[in-house]
Formats: structure tokens, C-alpha cells, sequence
């Protein structure tokens, strides 16, 4: 019976597992790992040369609240198409030496997305057309250089002016002001990389105050801290910036798009949450009223903009260009905004080339449509008859002239 027993319980007793099967084990595990990674480099190699997952271009910065990545392809379909790999300064632009060759004359242009132009290629955006145009009127070498980055505030360009574009020694700054411009004065509450901008307030002498709650804001949010979390995925991984871009698309729609005239939520500053009203186009009285009651911030940033160019021994120009609304291809209108630019041009001695104004007096209604793409840039068209206008306005009113004595 004893033995009957021994027996049942052997058989009962689980079996147990050998060292080899541990190995077998194992090694499926490695060659599952190995195939995983092998997959994701094959994914990548293919995103790479479809040119995927290459759209994600701004990074957080402390100063600046965003900015270009460098040396990044960037890639984007949104709006035409254009296929770009930013120098190592996170220009839009061919590579550059920081130090200015004998005999060249340097125009930089700050500015926003109309001026980084993702839109088109870059030898067929207004700045190098005005470039090939300025170079054989001189017959000598000129470089329109690119400073522009997307969503950029009057505030942004004055801090990349200052952090960037002065080591480069421009002979002439253009700062291109697109209508509505003043609608960028105020902080920006919404938690999207591209609204995250420092503002200048205005002291009781009119010095600039610089703030960057907005930006410090952001960086302790958790979309903040994921973004600098993953810069090195965002900036290398196709398949990374196709998903965040996917990601971060979700997190903008679900912001509610305010313009700072409509409210501004006090969660900001540190009181009290306050719902953020969904997107409303502001009408021209609003548009009016809100440039009536805060253009001396801009006043003061544009005084202070020219005396740091000048002070580098630079010429400063407004460059003043056409908008069309959100959505649709009819003009914006600021006439606010455009007595008070010309106003604080003329008091402060600053140059203004109102291009705005020259479009409308030769604009085509019907022809507007072909002039703008789909979210508002300029077409190829569009870049060529600008770059006319702005290289024959430098050389005209003897901008260049000036300088070339």
C-alpha cells in the first residue's frame, strides 16, 4: 500500500521545468526583442524615405518659449508641401557662417510663419527670389537670411533678434508685420507648444519688463515636461513625430482658442481657474478696440527693437504684409492697427514699407483666391510679386545705398 502511495504521489507531483527550457525560454524572448527592434528600424528607414513622421519642428525653449529644431528635415503637407532641413542654428535657411564674408551685404528678416514660408520651396520663397534680385541689381553678394519661425509674436522676434540673428551682423533688419499683430501683446493661456510665448510689459518710463510666466507655466504642465522628456525621440524618431504630432494635434483641438481681446483666463497668473471660451473671429469693432487700448506695449517693444539694431550699427525696417482671415481668403482689415503702425514709424524714425496697403490698391478680388493657399500663406505667386516689391522698396528708398557707402 506503500508503495501504492509513492506511486500516486509522483504522479501527482508537477513536473519540473528544466535549465534548458529556461534557455529556450529566453532566447524566444531575445529573438522577439531583436525582431521588435529590427521592425522599428525597418519602420523608420521607410518613414525616412517617404519623408513620415517629419513635421515636428519646435522645441521648448527658457527664453524664447519655442524654437526650431536644428539640423532636423522637417516635412509638412498641411498646407502645399515643403521639405527642408534646418542649419545648425535652427534657421529655415542654407547653411551659414556666423561671420560675414568681405564685400557682403546681410538682410535679416524676422518674422513668423510667413516668413519661415513651409509652404513652398525654399528658392522660390520671397527671400531668396529678393536675394537673387538684390545680388545681380548690386552686382555684389547679398544674403536675405531667414529668421522666421512659426506663430512667432513681435516679442519672439525681438528675443531672436537679440539671441540669434544679432551675431550674424545684418547690415539691414525687417521686421515683417503681418495685419493683427497686436493680437499677440497678451499671454496666451492655451497649453500648446506654439502659444507658449514671454511677453514684455510696459514700466512707468516705458522700459521693457520682461515675463515669461506663460513660459515657466508650461514648462512645469505635463505636456511641458513630456515634451522635454522626448526632445531626443521628437527630434530623431519618424515614427515618434508621426504619433506625437498626432498626439499633440488631440491636445490642441481640445484647447479652447481664445484671442487675449475675447478673455483671458486668470489660471495663468495663479487665481482661480477660469473656463476658456471656445474660438469666436473677433469683428473689426473688437479688433479695434483691443489695438486702441494696448498698442503702447507695442510702441514700446518697437522703440526698443530699433535702438538695440541700431546700436549693433544696422538699418531697422517694419516690413508691413497682406493677411487673409482664418479660413478663407478674404483680407483682414486693421485700419486701427495701420494708422497706429505709421504713426509709431514716423515718431520713433523707423522705416515702413506698408506692403498691405500696395496689395489692396492692386489686388484683384477674384484673383485673392490664387495669391493664398488654403490656411493663409502666400503661394509661389504670391512669393514672387513680394520679393518685386520688397527688393525694389530697399533699393528705391536707399536702404541699401545707404549702407553700401
Amino acid at each position: 500500500m506503500t508503495a501504492s502511495l509513492t506511486q500516486k504521489s509522483k504522479r501527482q507531483a508537477p513536473p519540473q521545468r528544466s535549465g534548458a527550457s529556461f534557455l529556450r525560454l529566453g532566447w524566444m524572448l531575445v529573438q522577439g526583442v531583436c525582431c521588435l527592434v529590427l521592425t522599428l528600424l525597418a519602420v523608420e528607414v521607410c518613414f525616412y524615405f517617404a519623408r513620415v513622421g517629419d513635421a515636428e519642428h519646435l522645441m521648448p525653449d527658457s527664453v524664447v518659449g519655442f524654437k526650431p529644431f536644428a539640423n532636423k528635415r522637417v516635412t509638412q503637407r498641411k498646407e502645399g508641401y515643403g521639405c527642408f532641413l534646418f542649419n545648425r542654428f535652427g534657421m529655415q535657411d542654407d547653411d551659414l557662417d556666423v561671420a560675414k564674408k568681405p564685400g557682403t551685404l546681410r538682410v535679416a528678416i524676422m518674422g513668423d510663419s510667413y516668413v519661415e514660408s513651409l509652404q513652398v520651396p525654399r528658392d522660390s520663397n520671397y527671400l531668396k527670389l529678393a536675394q537673387k534680385q538684390l545680388s545681380q541689381e548690386l552686382a555684389q553678394p547679398v544674403e536675405v537670411l531667414n529668421f522666421g519661425v512659426s506663430n512667432y509674436s513681435v516679442a519672439q522676434d525681438y528675443l531672436r533678434y537679440k539671441t540669434l540673428a544679432r551675431q550674424f551682423k545684418p547690415d539691414i533688419v525687417i521686421l515683417a508685420f503681418r495685419v493683427d499683430e497686436t493680437g499677440k501683446l497678451l499671454p496666451n493661456t492655451a497649453q500648446a507648444l506654439p502659444f507658449v510665448r514671454p511677453v514684455f510689459f510696459v514700466k512707468e518710463k516705458g522700459q521693457l519688463q520682461y515675463d515669461d510666466t506663460v513660459v515657466r507655466s508650461f514648462t512645469k504642465s505635463a505636456v511641458g515636461r513630456r515634451l522635454q522628456h522626448t526632445a531626443w525621440l521628437r527630434e530623431h524618431s519618424r515614427i515618434y513625430g508621426l504619433v506625437g504630432t498626432m498626439v499633440e494635434s488631440w491636445e490642441a483641438f481640445k484647447q479652447a482658442y481664445s484671442w487675449p481681446w475675447q478673455k483671458l483666463a486668470p489660471s495663468t497668473f495663479g487665481a482661480g481657474a477660469a473656463p476658456k471660451p471656445g474660438f469666436v473671429p473677433p469683428t473689426d469693432e473688437t479688433r479695434s478696440k483691443f489695438t486702441s487700448c494696448y498698442w503702447y506695449m507695442m510702441e514700446a517693444l518697437l522703440a526698443q527693437f530699433n535702438r538695440d539694431v541700431v546700436a549693433d550699427g544696422a538699418r531697422f525696417v517694419i516690413f508691413r504684409t497682406p493677411t487673409v482671415r482664418p479660413g478663407s481668403h478674404e483680407l483682414t482689415d486693421n485700419s486701427t492697427e495701420d494708422l497706429l503702425l505709421q504713426k509709431s514709424a514716423a515718431k520713433l524714425g523707423i522705416k515702413l514699407f506698408n506692403l498691405n496697403a500696395a496689395y489692396k490698391q492692386n489686388i484683384d478680388p477674384k484673383q485673392c483666391a490664387d495669391d493664398f493657399l488654403g490656411g493663409g500663406h502666400f503661394t509661389k505667386q504670391l512669393h514672387v510679386w513680394v520679393a518685386d516689391q520688397l527688393s525694389g522698396y530697399l533699393l528705391a528708398n536707399g536702404e541699401i545705398r545707404t549702407v553700401l557707402k
